[in-house]
C-alpha cells in the first residue's frame, strides 16, 4: 500500500500533466493536514547549489505561513497575493519525483519515536522558530551557493520528523541549525571584509 505522501506526489504529478499549478491548488491537493508535507514540497526546489531567481522569497514566506499554522493545529491558509501565483509543470513534476524518491529511502529509518520532541508545547515553540528562522534565511535573494539549500535542509529534517512523529529527525535539524548559523555568520563576516 503507498505512503500517503507518495499517493500526494502521485496526485500532483497527474494535475501538473495538464498545465501549470497554482500555489491554491497545491494547497487544495495535498489537503488540510498536509501542512509538513507542504513545507517539504515548496523546500525541495532549493536542494541544489545554484539558487533559482524569483523563487526563494514568495515560497520562504510560505513555508513561514504553514507552519504557524502547524503550530496552531488548525488547516494550512493561503494568503490571497499568492493564491495565483503559478508553479510551472516541469518544476512540479521534477519536484514531485525527486520527492518520491528521498522518501523511499527515508521511509526505510523514519519512524515514530521521541514523540515529546512533537506533542509538548515547549519543542512545537522550538520547531516553530526552526521551520521560520530558517524559512527567513531560505528567503533571502542572495546570489550564493547554497544559501537556500543550507536553510531547506533544517527545515525538511524537522518537517520529515513531524510528518511522521520522528523525535530524531526533528533532534537533528535542531543540531543542523548549528551549522546554518556558522554558515551564514561566515557569509556575514565576508560581506563585512569587503566593505
Amino acid at each position: 500500500m503507498k505512503s500517503r505522501f507518495i499517493t500526494a506526489m502521485d496526485l500532483l504529478q497527474e494535475e501538473a500533466s495538464k498545465g501549470h499549478l497554482t500555489l491554491r491548488r497545491v494547497f487544495e491537493l495535498l489537503g488540510e493536514e498536509g501542512h509538513a508535507m507542504l513545507v517539504l514540497f515548496f523546500c525541495l526546489p532549493f536542494m541544489q547549489p545554484v539558487p533559482i531567481p524569483g523563487l526563494s522569497t514568495p515560497l520562504g514566506m510560505m513555508i513561514s505561513v504553514v507552519a504557524f499554522f502547524l503550530y496552531l493545529q488548525r488547516p494550512p491558509w493561503l494568503p490571497k497575493r499568492f493564491e495565483n501565483v503559478k508553479l510551472s509543470s516541469e518544476v512540479v513534476i521534477k519536484v514531485s519525483e525527486v520527492a518520491e524518491r528521498i522518501w523511499t529511502y527515508v521511509s526505510r529509518i523514519v519512524k515514530e519515536r521521541l514523540t515529546f520532541f512533537h506533542d509538548v508545547w515547549f519543542f512545537r515553540i522550538l520547531n516553530l522558530i526552526v521551520f521560520v528562522g530558517n524559512a527567513v534565511l531560505l528567503s533571502l535573494p542572495l546570489p550564493i551557493p547554497f544559501s537556500n539549500t543550507v536553510p531547506a535542509v533544517g527545515i525538511i529534517l524537522c518537517a520529515i520528523g513531524h510528518m511522521e512523529k520522528d523525535g530524531i529527525f526533528i533532534l537533528f535539524s535542531y543540531l543542523w541549525c548549528l551549522i546554518v548559523a556558522s554558515f551564514f555568520a561566515t557569509l556575514a563576516m565576508g560581506a563585512i571584509k569587503l566593505v
